[in-house]
């Protein structure tokens, strides 16, 4: 890096940490413009502007240091990558209870398409970057990064979705979101979080949560 570009790493920094702000300002705002045309279908659009938003935000923070390295081989010991992978197979107990919401080839497709797709943006930008922008205070980075994705699912997704604005669901998802960041710290990779967070995703049957079609016992 050369002296010039110096002085613009904490305005990058700052920049990355305070970026939830602006992409679940963003993001809750298509929600409720949209909202009174596409109701909860208004998760689709959202979810582009989202994707979009925080790939946004990693192109502009890290213009001069490739993203393959989130993806190399995981190192430390393996069970923090099974640990990772294992969090998410626990939404397998949802996928037995409302899989028939997944009957109408449309919201298949979706559910698949999201379910392998999403994990990749936002793993890449809720743990990736945030903890990365925190510097050498990872265990601060991993916290900040889970109640931020935590609090960020009833913000955007909870304007239409019952299940995602319920607190025993974004209890959950901070854990997850805990478990993924903890992995990522432990083992220098998003391999094994994306792999967990794509089983959450499809086991967890996400699209039909958001549409409604599906709504765990308990979270009515």
């Amino acid at each position: 890096m050369t002296e010039a570009a110096r002085p613009t790493d904490p305005v990058r920094r700052w920049g990355v940490l305070l970026s939830p702000i602006g992409v679940i300002g963003v993001c809750r705002a298509v929600q409720q413009a949209a909202g009174p045309l596409l109701g909860a279908w208004t998760w689709l659009p959202t979810m582009v502007v989202f994707w979009c938003a925080i790939s946004g935000v990693i192109a502009w923070s890290r213009r001069d240091r490739p993203t393959n390295s989130w993806f190399a081989a995981p190192r430390g010991r393996q069970w923090w990558s099974l640990l990772a992978a294992g969090i998410g197979i626990l939404s397998v107990r949802d996928f037995v209870a409302g899989w028939r919401a997944l009957e109408s080839p449309g919201v298949l497709l979706l559910w698949l398409g999201f379910g392998l797709l999403n994990p990749w943006f936002e793993e890449s930008y809720w743990r990736g970057l945030l903890i990365d922008a925190t510097g050498g205070i990872r265990l601060l980075g991993v916290i900040y990064s889970s109640v931020a994705f935590a609090i960020s699912h009833p913000l955007i997704w909870g304007v239409h979705s019952v299940a995602l604005r319920h607190p025993v669901v974004v209890l959950a998802l901070g854990v997850a979101g805990g478990v993924w960041g903890l992995a990522y710290w432990r083992t220098g990779s998003l391999r094994w979080t994306i792999i967990g967070h794509s089983c959450a995703n499809l086991l967890g049957l996400s699209v039909p949560v958001l549409l409604n079609l599906y709504v765990p016992a308990g979270l009515r």
